[in-house]
């Protein structure tokens, strides 16, 4: 009796250690399951990311051209610049010399004014003279 009692309980304790076994193979299963279903969504995170990535990227790569284009647009006003501030200069000296010159022609044109008007007293007092002889003649 005491041996069947004995293969009783021995059998009994292969039963649960089986069933235990059988729990935690069940158990490994459903962690398999859970971690397939996290690895599938951090692969589709993944994936995302790096869709996102190549987006950031291109936008970058077209922000450099961008980027480039201004800095030659800088460069081509700053030549501009140059260019018109040269000019301006230019025409800032011929507009001083053009001064210069009107002030001298309006200092010339006051001399010959005056000696016009010279003349013209002159003229009158030798008109004036000419009628006196030409009254002393007919008289």
């Amino acid at each position: 009796m005491k041996q069947i009692v004995i293969l009783t309980c021995m059998i009994a304790f292969v039963f649960t250690i089986t069933l235990m076994g059988c729990n935690s193979d069940t158990g490994q299963k459903a962690e398999l399951k859970n971690l397939k279903a996290a690895l599938e969504k951090t692969e589709s995170e993944r994936d995302e990311l790096k869709a996102r990535i190549d987006i950031v990227t291109q936008a970058r790569d077209k922000l450099r051209e961008q980027l480039m284009e201004f800095g030659s647009s800088r460069e081509q006003l700053q030549r501009q610049v140059e260019e018109l501030t040269e000019s301006r200069e230019a025409a800032v000296a011929t507009a001083k010399n053009a001064q210069e010159q009107i002030d001298n022609l309006e200092t010339k044109l006051q001399v010959e004014t005056q000696k016009i008007s010279q003349i013209g007293s002159q003229l009158r007092q030798i008109q004036t003279a000419i009628a006196e002889i030409q009254d002393k003649l007919n008289m």
